[in-house]
């Protein structure tokens, strides 16, 4: 089948594209490189939305709310150091010999007494004449039963004298004593009910110190309540306006990035898109027995290649 005959053959394949996707690859490159020389476009539009007017409210709210409760507790602690050093009223009972009778006597008793006296006077006086009238008319006046019994008048009288000046002063000192004591338990009445007054007054100082507490904490609370409710408001609203500035920078993307999805549109269409390919030999040199058979096999081939493109 043969020998060899003339020199070395080269053999050159060309693939080529169907017209109309050569075309439409060079529009696509064209589209590219026009995209990547546009200038870098910045967003110059706002991105982060700032505090709503309720949260800055709230802030300051909450801001000089600070420490507001302070006077209130050094109020109450201050009160409550005060009682825990509070000494009751010492209550001690009044002895009956320090007190002054006298200032409790009547001042009228020596008037009450003389008077007595003196009306004792007149009777032992009284009964002094009647002895002697009796004297006279028994024809013994001046004798001794007369001085005798002007004696034992005289004598009865001073006895009692003496008893009525003494039950008038005793019941003088009596009454006086009644009065003092008198005085002296109202005295200590009084100093027990000053120191049942001075506990009770120390637990209320405590109960109002512990209430004042209460409150300022309670006051506290409530305006922190009110702050965290308008910065919720606040927040709510900041919110919305971020879902507004975020809708904003979205359209913006999308714009820039249209022409770019546009080309990525393209691109895929062409992938996506069936088509075959051309191949041509060109064969240059002379030919010999094994390069005959060669060629022969390369034919084959591109017929095989070509009926695949046509089944495509």
């Amino acid at each position: 089948m043969g020998g060899s005959s003339g020199g070395p053959s080269t053999v050159t394949n060309k693939t080529e594209l169907p017209p109309w996707l050569e075309d439409i690859t060079k529009e696509n490159l064209a589209i590219a490189q026009e995209i990547s020389q546009r200038p870098y476009q910045p967003y110059t539009g706002q991105m982060v939305a700032g505090f709503a007017p309720e949260q800055e409210a709230a802030f300051d709210y909450a801001t000089r709310g600070v420490g507001m409760y302070q006077p209130a507790y050094e109020a109450a602690m201050g009160t409550a150091a005060q009682t825990s050093a509070y000494a009751p009223q010492q209550v001690q009972a009044q002895n009956f010999l320090t007190g002054n009778v006298n200032a409790y006597m009547n001042p009228y008793l020596e008037n009450v007494e003389q008077a007595a006296l003196g009306r004792l006077e007149g009777a032992t006086k009284q009964a002094v004449n009647r002895i002697g009238d009796q004297a006279l008319a028994a024809r013994a006046f001046g004798g001794s039963r007369q001085g005798i019994a002007e004696g034992v008048a005289l004598g009865e009288a001073a006895r009692s004298a003496g008893e009525l000046s003494a039950n008038l002063r005793s019941q003088g000192f009596q009454q006086a004593a009644a009065l003092m004591q008198a005085d002296q338990q109202r005295a200590m009445q009084a100093a027990l009910a000053n120191q049942q007054a001075g506990l009770s007054g120390a637990g209320l100082n405590l109960q109002g110190a512990a209430q004042l507490a209460n409150f300022a904490g309670a006051g506290q609370q409530a305006r922190a309540q009110d702050a965290a409710l308008l910065e919720q408001i606040g927040r709510t609203r900041q919110g919305l306006t971020q879902q507004q500035l975020d809708e904003a920078y979205a359209r913006f993307m999308e714009e820039r990035n249209y022409p770019i999805e546009n080309l990525n549109l393209r691109l895929a269409a062409t992938s996506a898109t069936p088509y075959g390919t051309t191949q041509t030999q060109t064969r240059t040199g002379g030919a010999s027995g094994s390069n005959f058979l060669s060629g022969l096999g390369t034919a084959a081939s591109a017929l095989s290649s070509i009926a695949t493109i046509a089944s495509l």
